[in-house]
């Protein structure tokens, strides 16, 4: 950790160095010297990085000191272009003109003379810190490797990061015999007696953390033959700090039991009465997966039929017998065993040889790895993670010699194991990649974390660096998935390429990440039950911080002026109404801004800068944010609020996450950032106005439900952003759209037939372009999106395409469509009149094709022989005029899913579908009468061709 502040430190000091030196007299030589004095830092740290967290713990606290002053440097350098920025800014942009004069303006020397100071004090600590290394004899710390830490023959990933085997929660081994006794348990009838009327049965997986609960659970969930059991299932995670509502919500979405505008409007006890009605006359499966006290039970069991004896059933998972027992007394706990010797061997051997089997491991490692397993005892989370470690080792007796010392020291006072090889592994990543994984501790239990998000975080914060011809986004990439690879962070979901969209992190690497980055001052978690006075004063230091919950903004409250003036973070988790009592964290930063007044939550706040006693008084004083002109990330999307004018002043600011309230522009002076590369601006009642200024920023990726820019751009314009979305249509696309040719992701909204030509010359130049969304002005189906953008060049890196608006024709995928690379398709109100199948099943990468509302008009749909080689997922959305579907020979092969929804004509599943071994889901939704009643089970004419299919879901309709 300390390697990276101070590889920052030396980078920030050279950049000031190059772009000041002209006005940096009197103490750039003070500045050239505490740079060298860091980059010896920064030498000696790379050399002996894992061998530090050794137990030396002289060494430790050199770190400690090492760490420490490169913050102190840090504060300096951003302060002082904090303070020159806003001084060239008052004197009205006129720099260029003042150069000859400006170096002996009073207000430069002064801020010259501060920086001078602050350099020169930390200069000094620099020294002395030098000396102790030699004084205390830590410069002999990295050759006391050979007694038992490890010096890391480890280096940068390699090319073929992406090749290397991976395994996740679904390959580990020791739960077969598990998840056929759970399967079993799941299956069986409950029959009840007379003497006693039996509920629905809960069954508990009982086990301590890291034992394997929820891997066992997910096999169970995940397994056909109780996919094909219950009509309908629901995964809720629970955690210790659950919010109710959220658990409901969660089991509405999966069970889709109502919308979510109406789940937005329906009160708690509304949607518990919808989620229990849904489920009382119908076979359900839910998981309560980390279910840690009687309470949460009881709030959940509330939604949950219990007196129904018709097969349903609940899954728990838990640490705590009693929270089991509790549940349901009358069905044993299902207790998690240890792996035995030969399943702990097998599962390091899937993570630590690349070939993934036990069988290959080299005889020479075998005895040495098998010491190393059995120090984990059964345990699979400290099996795999071990593994993880092991595999990025080189494969030879000395390397792996050097791990097992490493393991056995950790181990050697009989400590609790778990804890500290997970330890262990934390300590020995590339010094790079640690703040990646500390990271994480600001997020909380159970968190389902979005995983790009995640990775234009990590960016901003300076931890990713670009690499030969790779952007931050790919080298952010491979980092998080090494993280996979080292069994630290788990996935959650990739999307069709392999790339992880959502991601999670065990709790008890959680735990790790909170307590390495708390110690480290990496990070500060602020929620009720911490403790308030420690986390003031753990905040002077601290570099970030998460609040968790509504109760933490009144805490945060509490923090100083002081206390807070080196935060470069500021998250919000949660989700908040709109209420005074909730905006006093944005109050406190915002009024930070040197801002005459500002509107927050449609409350107008007046402040006064005492230098200025002609303006109004506040009635609230800022007492947190008040001077964090340093931030770099700011996430309060779930607040809604109005953004002022004054947010211009911070122009260290990288990433900006909010939602807004109305329908008011954002401030011109956003544009004023200048550092800025990820600007996400959300409102849900109407289209943002960013204004033209937005058209000269540096930024990478700009996202919004909906919004639409003032002015154009200029030829050089936006030349970075890689993101746009959703951006209204309008006179940009007309000129100066050049330079944008490193964009990935575009979604453009309210086209019109007049765009069609400007549309297709702008997306014509688009030569990287992986997703693309075009939407229509509606009503959508009387605007046309022309033919040619299917056409054009810049298609042969196209991966997703969603497209809702007219379209006269497909283009013939054999000479004219370059949609080679095609993974996802959706069209809607395309009002396609010949049949889209034709062509679209000679796509061979296709792997989603969705066909919504209006998007075919015809009477017949047609799979040819052998069509959609690759297709896994097909939707049917809203065909009105749909009668027929049929099935060639051999066509989709490797289809999946199914989903049929509100086709009102269509009355029968086609005859071919039965012969269509790998479908696993099938769901059909708001058809007719005729299709629903031929697919009753046993006795439905089309039972048969779906009697195979391991989850069918059909919304049966009455007669």
């Amino acid at each position: 950790m300390a390697h990276s502040i101070v590889s920052t430190v030396v980078g920030k000091l050279g950049e000031l160095l190059i772009k000041e030196v002209n006005f940096l007299q009197g103490v750039d030589e003070e500045l050239t010297s505490l740079q060298r004095e860091f980059q010896w830092f920064q030498a000696f740290l790379k050399d002996a990085d894992a061998t530090i967290q050794g137990g030396n713990e002289r060494a430790k606290t050199w770190v400690n000191q090492v760490r420490d002053v490169a913050y102190d440097a840090e504060d300096a350098i951003d302060t002082y272009i904090f303070k020159i920025h806003r001084h060239r800014r008052g004197s009205h942009g006129c720099f260029s003109s003042l150069m000859t004069t400006y170096a002996f303006h009073p207000s430069r020397l002064t801020i010259l003379h501060d920086l001078g100071n602050k350099i020169g004090e930390v200069k000094r600590r620099a020294e002395d810190i030098s000396a102790n290394r030699s004084k205390y004899g830590i410069d002999s710390v990295g050759a006391t490797s050979s007694s038992g830490s490890l010096t890391s023959n480890e280096t940068r990933l390699p090319l073929s990061w992406k090749q290397t085997p991976v395994v996740e929660e679904v390959d580990v081994v020791g739960f077969d015999d598990d998840v056929k006794k759970l399967v079993q348990l799941l299956l069986a009838k409950d029959e009840g007696t007379q003497d006693t009327q039996r509920r629905r049965p809960v069954i508990s997986i009982v086990g301590m953390g890291g034992l394997g609960k929820t891997t066992l659970a997910k096999k169970v969930f995940s397994n056909p033959t109780i996919k094909q059991h219950f009509a309908c299932h629901a995964w809720v995670y629970v955690s210790q700090s659950y919010r109710d509502r959220e658990l409901v919500e969660s089991i509405a979405n999966q069970l889709m039991v109502v919308g979510k505008v109406r789940m937005n409007e329906s009160t708690d006890e509304e949607l518990k009465k919808m989620i229990y009605e849904q489920l009382k006359e119908r076979r359900y499966l839910v998981v309560i997966d980390d279910i840690w006290t009687r309470g949460a039970w009881n709030n959940v069991k509330e939604v949950l039929p219990a007196e129904m004896l018709n097969g349903s059933k609940v899954l728990l998972t838990t640490r705590n017998r009693e929270v089991a027992l509790y549940a349901d007394r009358q069905s044993p706990p299902f207790d998690l065993k240890l792996l035995g010797e030969e399943e702990s061997w097998e599962l390091f051997c899937k993570k630590a040889i690349p070939t993934k089997c036990s069988k290959h491991c080299p005889p020479k490692l075998e005895t040495i790895g098998r010491q190393m397993v059995e120090k984990c005892g059964g345990l699979p989370l400290a099996i795999v993670v071990l593994g993880g470690l092991a595999m990025r080792k080189e494969q030879s007796e000395e390397e792996w010699r050097k791990l097992l010392k490493s393991v056995s020291w950790q181990l050697r006072d009989g400590e609790d194991q778990i804890s500290k090889i997970l330890a262990l592994s934390y300590h020995h990543l590339p010094y790079y990649m640690k703040p990646c994984f500390l990271y994480f501790a600001m997020f909380p239990e159970d968190y389902f974390i979005d995983a790009k998000d995640l990775r234009l975080k990590w960016i901003a914060e300076g931890f990713i660096e670009a690499r030969g011809e790779e952007t931050m986004e790919e080298v952010a990439e491979e980092y998080l998935e090494e993280l996979v690879r080292r069994s630290l962070i788990q996935v959650a979901e990739r999307n069709l390429w392999g790339v992880i969209t959502a991601c999670r992190i065990h709790d008890l690497l959680l735990d790790l990440a909170i307590s390495e980055a708390k110690g480290t001052n990496f990070l500060l978690v602020t929620k009720t039950s911490n403790n308030n006075e420690g986390n003031i004063i753990a905040l002077q230091k601290t570099r970030r911080l998460a609040l968790h919950d509504k109760e933490s903004l009144d805490i945060a409250q509490q923090y100083s002026t002081e206390s807070t003036r080196s935060l470069r973070t500021v998250t919000l988790f949660g989700s908040y109404p709109l209420q005074s009592n909730l905006t006093s964290l944005c109050d406190k930063f915002f009024t930070a801004l040197t801002a005459r007044h500002f509107v927050l939550a449609g409350v107008l706040y007046d402040y006064v800068d005492h230098n200025h006693p002609g303006l109004l008084i506040s009635f609230q004083i800022p007492r947190i944010l008040i001077s964090m002109k340093l931030l770099r990330v700011i996430d309060l999307h779930n607040l809604e609020i109005i953004v002022p004018n004054a947010i211009g002043e911070l122009i260290h600011l990288r990433y900006l996450n909010v939602r807004v309230v109305g329908s008011k522009p954002l401030p011109f002076s956003i544009g004023k950032l200048t550092n800025l590369q990820t600007l996400q601006i959300r409102n849900i009642y109407s289209t943002i106005e960013l204004p033209s200024e937005i058209w000269k920023s540096n930024l990478r990726h700009l996202k919004s439900n909906s919004f639409s820019i003032k002015g154009q751009p200029s030829v050089n314009s936006l030349s970075n952003l890689q993101t746009i979305s959703w951006i209204m249509a309008g006179k940009w696309l007309y000129k100066g759209l050049d330079k944008m040719t490193n964009l990935r992701n575009l979604s453009i909204d309210d086209i019109n037939n007049s765009h069609g030509k400007a549309l297709s010359d702008f997306l014509g130049k688009l030569n990287n372009l992986i997703e693309l969304h075009l939407m229509a002005k509606s009503p959508s189906y009387e605007h046309e999106i022309p033919t040619s953008i299917l056409t054009a060049s810049h298609h042969k890196h196209l991966r997703l395409l969603y497209l809702s608006a007219k379209l006269e024709r497909l283009p013939d995928v054999n000479t004219q469509c370059l949609l080679t690379n095609l993974n996802k398709l959706t069209l809607r109100d395309s009002l396609l009149v010949d049949d889209p199948l034709v062509m679209l099943g000679k796509l061979d990468n296709l792997q989603v094709l969705q066909l919504r509302k209006d998007a075919f008009v015809g009477k017949e749909m047609i799979c040819l022989e052998k069509g959609f080689p690759q297709l896994k997922d097909l939707i049917f959305n809203h065909l009105e005029s749909l009668e027929e579907w049929k099935i060639e020979d051999e066509a989709m092969p490797k289809l999946r899913k199914l989903v049929i929804e509100r086709c009102r004509k269509l009355v029968m599943l086609p005859r071919s579908l039965g012969r269509i071994t790998s479908l696993q889901e099938l769901e059909a939704w708001g058809m007719p009468v005729a299709f629903t009643q031929r697919l009753k089970e046993n006795d439905g004419e089309d039972w048969d061709k779906v009697r195979h299919v391991p989850s069918v879901n059909i919304q049966f309709t009455r007669p």
